[in-house]
Order: structure tokens, then sequence, then C-alpha cells
């Protein structure tokens, strides 16, 4: 059985300053300095990664992507990851509390497609506008390695400067209508998030949305091609992955907390989902 997966603090990394809630870094240094940052774990904050140059593979979630120049990655709490990158890898890093970033911007951190949805890729190509994005890192960068006055309310501007603009180009991919049901299935996410180890049922989802249960299938279908239970399904199925990947308890204690009372019953539910048993991804990821 593997070890627990590491969860990060802020503390935790190279200089990190007492108290503050947010910490920046060249990525290229973050490899050298922190022995096996490149393996599973995850972290009690945000993350913002951009590449410059180099290549490899990020998985997050146990969904693996391709690097490249030109990247940006988001990352939120609770998610696990890794990496293998080349050896020219360049890029910076961006970790921030919620509270840093709320103490301004209050629900926005919430907003963004790229946090807290398991149906937004947590990866933006950026085609049309990389020396705008370059720029804004070099100048967080900058303001953050400085340490001048008033630090942390600049440094804060370009964390939502970074945010915002990235989200722009996020919803100029989706039409009109996609962004007015994204928002629902977001909506939807959020119920989820909050209650998918005591509601089962998608008519309540349904139900609290103030919406049908087939039109919140209708919805679903259009912009995702999954049904309502798909989605309730494969967030049960990452808190299994995240569950096996983090703890040592077994595959029963596992199943029964989230909600099976018959291991078999969550054993062939894993398996259709993932294709493999418990017991086989518990094997895959300590490879």
């Amino acid at each position: 059985m593997p070890p627990p997966v590491p969860v990060y603090k802020l503390q935790a990394f190279p200089r990190h300053e007492p108290n503050a809630l947010f910490y920046m870094t060249r990525l290229e240094k973050l490899v050298q300095e922190l022995k096996g940052i490149d393996k599973p774990h995850s972290h009690t904050f945000y993350l913002v990664m951009w590449i410059i140059k180099g290549s490899g593979t990020h998985t997050i979630d146990f969904k693996t992507y391709s690097i490249a120049p030109r990247q940006l990655y988001f990352l939120t709490p609770g998610q696990v990851h890794s990496w293998q990158l080349s050896q020219d890898i360049e890029g910076f890093n961006l970790f921030f509390e919620a509270n840093f970033f709320r103490s301004r911007f209050r629900n926005r951190l919430f907003q963004y497609s790229f946090f807290h949805s398991h149906q937004h890729q947590p990866l933006l190509e950026v085609e049309n506008s990389p020396a705008l994005f370059q720029d804004l890192f070099q100048y967080a960068w900058q303001e953050y390695d400085s340490r001048q006055p008033n630090r942390p309310e600049v440094f804060l501007s370009f964390v939502h400067l970074i945010l915002e603009t990235a989200n722009r180009l996020y919803t100029e991919r989706q039409t009109d209508t996609e962004i007015h049901l994204f928002d629902r299935i977001r909506q939807y996410e959020e119920l989820l998030e909050q209650q998918f180890l005591t509601v089962r049922e998608v008519a309540s989802y349904a139900e609290q949305m103030h919406l049908t249960p087939n039109y919140l299938n209708f919805i679903c279908k259009k912009v995702l091609g999954k049904t309502a239970s798909q989605l309730w399904h494969e967030r049960l199925i990452i808190e299994a992955q995240r569950l096996l990947t983090h703890t040592a308890q077994s595959v029963k204690e596992i199943g029964f907390r989230l909600g099976f009372e018959d291991p078999s019953y969550f054993v062939r539910f894993f398996k259709k989902h993932t294709r493999q048993t418990p017991a086989e991804f518990r094997q895959t990821i300590s490879a």
C-alpha cells in the first residue's frame, strides 16, 4: 500500500516568509531546490504555472497533459498532481491562499472557469497573446522579488490581472449560449462539491437549482455530452482516487466512506469508470 501523498503548505517552500499568504518562484529553480516536488502531491493553496520553455507531462487529478511553451496551468487546493519535466524547462509558479485573494475580491475566486470545475481543463493554451502573459508574470516576479513597500497589495493586483486576463481568454472560446449553460453547470458542480457524499439523486440537485431533472440533463448533455448522473459519478470517482492516493485506508473503508455498504459494489463501480479495480489503481500510483 503506498504511503500518503504529501500535502504541501506554503511554509514548505524555500525562502517562504512566515505568515505570508503568497509565494512565487521560477519553475526551474523549484525543481532543483525541493526534492520530490515532481512526485504526486497536493496543496492547501491555489497554483498558477506559466510555461516559458521545455516539454514533458503534467498529471492533474489523474489526467495527463503534454507540457509545451505558452501554457497556463491552474490548480485548486486538494487536487493531486505530478510532473515529468525536460532538462531545459523554464517558467514561473505562483501560489496564493484563498484568503489572500478574497481579502479584496471576495467570491470572484470561485467564478473562474479554470478553478473549482472538473469539467474544464486546468490548462490554457495561450496562442495569440503570449507576450502579455510573459510580461504579467515577469512584472509579478519583479514585484515579489524586490520586497518593496506595500508588496502584498501590489502583488495581489498582479495575481488579479493574470486571472482576469486568463478568464477573458477562456470565455472568448465559448459561445454566449455555452457561457449561460456553463453557469448552470458550475452551479450544479458547486452543489456536488458540497453534497456529493450525502445527496445521491439528480432530482434533489435539480430541485435546489429550480430546474426539472430533465432540463438539468439537457444542459449537461448539450454542453458536455454527459448526463447529470455521469457528473456525479465522476466526482465520486475523483474522491475515491484521492482517498486511494492520499490515505492508507482499506478499499472497504473507502467504499463505506463514499456511501457503498457493499464493498464488491464499490469495486465494480470503480472498475466500470476507470477500467481498474481500486487495488490495481493503487499499484499503478505506487509503481
